[in-house]
């Protein structure tokens, strides 16, 4: 009786062995034909979350720009009636002292400039008329 008992419970066990086998082959079967499945909904499903994340940081992006340029637009303007003042007593200042503004200095160099052209007009027409002369 004690073989019988010995060779009944060899025969589970082997037959309990084989079970855990076939169960581990069946479950990389399923693994390998559900995981390409669950692969490919993984991808898509990051694709749409992909879409939206990309939807609402371009929506909060517009938004921040938005609000750089009112800002830029804001500090411009209070530059600008911070600088006015500044600029008015600085030009007071250097007319004060004689120095000329930024508006004479060019007028001036323009008035040079056409005087040069008048000058070397007037010298080229004394060498033609000389040129002729001696032709003669």
């Amino acid at each position: 009786m004690a073989r019988t008992t010995r060779s009944t419970t060899a025969l589970t066990v082997k037959d309990n062995a084989q079970h855990i086998w076939l169960a581990g082959l069946g479950a990389l079967a399923t693994a390998s034909e559900e995981g390409g499945k669950v692969f490919e909904d993984l991808v898509e499903k990051g694709a749409k979350l992909e879409k939206t994340g990309r939807a609402r940081l371009e929506k909060v992006l517009h938004k921040a720009q938005g609000r750089a340029r009112t800002l830029r637009g804001e500090a411009e303007g209070a530059l600008g009636r911070v600088s006015a003042p500044i600029d008015h007593g600085v030009a007071t200042a250097l007319n004060k002292l004689g120095i000329p503004t930024r508006k004479e200095i060019l007028a001036l160099t323009r008035r040079v400039e056409e005087l040069t052209r008048t000058v070397q007009t007037a010298k080229r027409r004394p060498a033609k008329k000389a040129a002729r002369r001696a032709a003669k």
